[in-house]
């Protein structure tokens, strides 16, 4: 029984801490830039999770995630509508980004697919070769 509590409480821990870094990240945030962009001139910013590409434009394009969208100046190789993106860049009060590294997560979509196969592939094996004994509260190989 302990040992379970044990796994149970180390568990808790790793998903409330994953939960608060992807809440509370050291970093400014974009949304803090744009509302009051006169204060945070000049500062280092990252494009936050899930971001993707809206549009292509003359000198960059137009960086979008689920709570807005901000122009992005500055180009990578074989970009396009859709894909996703980080970037990071240097806030300017004007209301863009000029960036000075650009990530293209190219075929992410595909890799993720990849993932979950592969977990589901992992599920199957391991419920072909053990079963849980609810009495002993143990996995056991059949």
């Amino acid at each position: 029984m302990m040992r379970l509590l044990t796994a149970a409480g180390l568990s808790a821990l790793v998903i409330v801490l994953c939960v608060y870094c992807g809440r509370h990240h050291p970093g400014i945030s974009i949304e803090e830039c744009l509302s009051s962009p006169g204060t945070h001139d000049g500062l280092i910013v990252y494009s936050p999770h899930e971001s993707d590409i809206g549009a292509l434009t003359g000198d960059g394009f137009i960086l979008r995630w689920h709570a807005g969208a901000i122009p992005v100046k500055g180009k990578a190789p074989h970009l396009r509508v859709g894909e996703y993106v980080g970037v990071k860049g240097v806030f300017r009060k004007e209301g863009y980004v000029d960036a000075v590294v650009i990530h293209v997560g190219r075929y992410r979509r595909l890799k993720m697919a990849a993932s979950a196969a592969a977990a589901v592939a992992v599920f199957y094996l391991l419920h072909r070769e053990f079963t849980w004994i609810r009495r002993r509260r143990a996995l056991v190989s059949r």
